[in-house]
C-alpha cells in the first residue's frame, strides 16, 4: 500500500515537472528527421515508465542476444498487459509506438503527451490499422499484441518489416488487490528474440 502510494505521487510529480518539457517539445526543430524528433520525444516517458517499475523494488532482467534490426520494426507480445507495455516502451533500446485506450487520452496532460508521442488511440479496427500504417511510414516502430486488432504479420508483410517477438514474466505480480491497491516486488524478465522477416519466410516457402 505505501509503494502504491508513492507510485501515486511519483506519476503526479512527474507529471507537474514535464509540463514546460511538453512546451517545449511541441516546437521541435523542424529540420531534424522523425527518428530524432522520436528520441527526443521519448526521452522522458521512458524515464517516466522505467521509474514506475523501479518503485516497485522488483529485480529486471533483460536477455537480448541479437542487435534489432534498422528501420522500422513491429514488437509482438503474445498477450500483451498495462505492466508489459510499460515495461517495453521503458526499457526497448529505440522508440517504439503503441495503442493505448481512449479513456487514457481523455486524462488531462496524459494525453497531450500520447499524441506527441505518436501513439495510436484504441478504436475501430480500420482506424487502429490506418494509423499503424501512418506510423511506420514515417519510420516509427510499434509494440503490438498479437490479440489485438491489428495482425502483426500482415502488417509485416504489407511494409516488408521484421518481426522481433518478445515476451515478459513477473509482470503480472506488480500490482496486486482488487479494490486496495498494491505495489509489490517482483522478480521480471524481458526476453528480446531474433527478429524474422514474415516475407523473406513467405517467399521461402513458395
Amino acid at each position: 500500500m505505501i509503494r502504491y502510494g508513492c507510485l501515486v505521487m511519483y506519476v503526479v510529480f512527474m507529471f507537474m515537472k514535464n509540463i514546460q518539457e511538453y512546451i517545449n517539445l511541441k516546437e521541435l526543430d523542424p529540420r531534424l528527421s522523425f527518428q530524432k524528433q522520436m528520441k527526443r520525444v521519448y526521452e522522458q516517458p521512458k524515464a517516466f515508465m522505467r521509474g514506475c517499475i523501479d518503485l516497485s523494488g522488483s529485480v529486471i532482467s533483460i536477455h537480448h542476444d541479437r542487435p534489432i534490426p534498422d528501420g522500422p520494426v513491429l514488437y509482438v507480445h503474445p498477450r500483451l498487459g498495462v505492466g508489459d507495455l510499460v515495461l517495453l516502451a521503458g526499457h526497448l533500446e529505440d522508440p517504439a509506438g503503441f495503442i493505448a485506450g481512449k479513456k487514457a487520452f481523455r486524462m488531462p496532460f496524459l494525453g497531450n503527451w500520447l499524441r506527441l508521442m505518436g501513439v495510436i488511440c484504441d478504436g475501430e479496427s480500420r482506424d487502429v490499422r490506418q494509423e499503424a500504417e501512418v506510423s511506420l511510414q514515417k519510420g516509427q516502430s510499434l509494440i503490438l499484441s498479437e490479440d489485438g486488432k491489428i495482425n502483426p504479420e500482415e502488417l509485416a508483410l504489407r511494409f516488408d518489416l521484421p518481426i522481433v517477438p518478445v515476451s515478459t514474466t513477473g509482470t503480472d505480480r506488480l500490482l496486486r488487490g482488487r479494490f486496495l491497491k498494491r505495489l509489490k516486488p517482483a522478480d521480471i524478465e524481458l526476453h528480446v528474440k531474433p527478429a524474422y522477416y514474415p516475407a523473406v519466410q513467405k517467399r521461402l516457402r513458395a
